[in-house]
C-alpha cells in the first residue's frame, strides 16, 4: 500500500515532523490489522505499508476505510510489486490484470520509467506488457476510453504496478497543528466545523452543553454518536458533557430575555476556557456561520468572543448552509445529525432575540450574575467519556 500525502511533502525541513505524526495516527488507526502490514519507510512523497500476508478481501476493505478517512492523506492504492527486469514486470503486471479480469473489457496501459538505468523506456513497458495482457486475457486495447488502467512505475530497484488510486480526505495530520476544544452540539454545523478542524491537523477534544432533565436524555446519546463517528477521523476523543440548566434558568430570571442565548454562548466559552486550560488547548472551535440564526450577526459573535481571550476559530463562517450539509453528508455525521433531538440552546429562546447585541450592556447583563458560582457548579456535575473507533455502538 502506497501513501501519498501532497501537502506534508511541501513542508520543507519540517516535513519528517508531519511525516511521523501521521504515521503514528495511522498506526494507531490500524493497531487491529498489524499481522498483515509492515510499517516501512518515506520516498519521495510517498509513504510505503507493505502487506505481509494475504488479506480476506472484507479486512483490506475495513484497512482501506480507516486509511482513507486519515486526514493528511491526499491518496493510495494497493499495489503489487516487481523487480525491474522486463520479465518481472511482463509477469507481475499480467497477473495483477487477471485479478481484475471479470471488472473490464478493455485496458490501457501507463507506464513511466523513474529508474534510467534500464535498458528500455516507459514506451517498451507500456507496449510488451500491453501485448501480454492481450495475449493472456483477450481483452481490447483501448487507451482513450479504457474501463480498466494499469499504472506501471519502475523505480530504483522495484517496480510498482496499481490499477486505481484512492482519494483521502487531504489535509495535515491530527496533532501537528495542536491542540483545541471543539463546542458540539447535536446539530449539523458543529460536527463539520469539529471535522474541518482536525483536518487542519489540530487534535479536539468536545464539550457538549446539554439541559437535562428538561431535555431528553436522549440527546446526549445522539451526541456520542457523533463523536463516534469523528472517531473515524481522529481515532480516539475525549467527550466532556456539561449541564448548564441552572445557568439558563439564572440567565431567564436575572437578565434581558433578548440577550439569553448571547449570555448563555459567553459562558460556554469561559467553561471552555476552563476545559482548554486541563486539556493545554489552544483555541476553542464553534459551528458559528455568519448570519445563519440571530446568535451569529457580527455584533453578536463579537459580544460573545469578548468573554474570553483565548482564539476562538469557526470554520463555517463564510460558509453557506446547502455547502455544510453537503460537507455532513460526506464525511457521515448528517443522518446522525438530522434525527430528532432537544437542544440546550433552544431552551429559553426568547421570542425577540437582539441581532446587534451592544457589547457595554451585554456586559452589564453579564454582571447580574454569579458567573463564578454557576460555572463551578457546571463543572463539579460534569462527566468526561473517552470515545473510540474501536467502541461498539451499542457501548457508547
Amino acid at each position: 500500500m502506497i501513501i501519498n500525502f501532497e501537502e506534508i511533502y511541501l513542508k520543507g525541513k519540517n516535513q519528517k515532523i508531519f511525516i511521523k505524526q501521521l504515521i503514528r495516527n495511522l498506526k494507531r488507526k490500524l493497531i487491529d490489522y498489524q499481522d498483515y502490514l509492515s510499517f516501512s519507510k518515506s520516498h519521495g512523497g510517498s509513504y510505503f505499508i507493505e502487506i505481509i500476508q494475504e488479506i480476506p478481501e472484507n479486512v483490506l476493505q475495513e484497512i482501506i476505510y480507516k486509511v482513507r478517512n486519515t486526514p493528511g492523506i491526499t491518496g493510495f492504492y494497493v499495489a503489487d510489486t516487481s523487480g525491474i527486469s522486463m520479465a518481472e514486470i511482463i509477469e507481475a503486471a499480467v497477473s495483477h490484470a487477471e485479478k481484475q479480469a471479470p471488472n473490464y473489457d478493455s485496458f490501457a496501459v501507463i507506464s513511466k520509467r523513474i529508474n534510467k538505468s534500464v535498458p528500455f523506456n516507459s514506451m517498451e513497458i507500456g507496449r510488451q506488457v500491453g501485448h501480454a495482457i492481450l495475449k493472456k486475457l483477450d481483452k481490447k486495447v483501448d487507451l482513450t476510453r479504457s474501463d480498466f488502467k494499469i499504472y506501471i512505475k519502475v523505480r530504483g530497484k522495484y517496480t510498482i504496478i496499481y490499477s486505481e488510486i484512492i482519494s483521502g480526505i487531504g489535509g495535515l495530520p491530527v496533532g501537528t497543528s495542536g491542540k483545541a476544544i471543539a463546542m458540539l452540539s447535536g446539530g449539523i454545523d458543529s460536527p463539520v466545523s469539529t471535522f474541518m478542524a482536525m483536518n487542519r491537523g489540530l487534535h479536539i477534544t468536545a464539550a457538549h452543553f446539554h439541559s437535562v432533565p428538561k431535555t431528553s436524555p436522549q440527546s446526549i446519546e445522539k451526541v456520542k454518536m457523533l463523536v463516534q463517528k469523528l472517531t473515524d477521523y481522529q481515532g480516539q476523543i475525549k467527550l466532556y458533557l456539561i449541564p448548564v440548566l441552572e445557568i439558563q434558568e439564572a440567565i431567564a430570571q436575572k437578565t434581558d430575555s433578548r440577550l439569553r442565548l448571547i449570555l448563555l454562548r459567553r459562558i460556554m466559552l469561559k467553561i471552555g476556557e476552563r476545559l482548554a486550560a486541563e486539556e493545554k488547548a489552544k483555541a476553542l472551535i464553534t459551528g458559528d456561520s455568519l448570519g445563519q440564526v440571530a446568535s451569529q450577526t457580527l455584533e453578536n459573535m463579537a459580544a460573545t468572543e469578548d468573554a474570553t481571550d483565548m482564539l476562538v476559530l469557526r470554520p463555517l463562517v463564510a460558509l453557506d448552509k446547502k455547502f455544510i450539509i453537503e460537507k455532513a453528508k460526506n464525511i457521515g455525521t448528517y443522518d446522525i445529525s438530522i434525527l430528532p433531538h432537544d437542544d440546550a440552546c433552544a431552551l429559553f429562546t426568547p421570542k425577540s432575540p437582539e441581532t446587534k447585541a451592544q457589547l457595554k450592556y451585554v456586559r452589564e447583563q453579564c454582571a447580574k450574575l454569579d458567573l463564578e458560582k454557576l460555572i463551578e457548579q457546571a463543572l463539579e456535575r460534569m462527566e468526561l467519556q473517552l470515545i473510540s473507533d474501536r467502541t461498539p455502538i451499542e457501548n457508547i
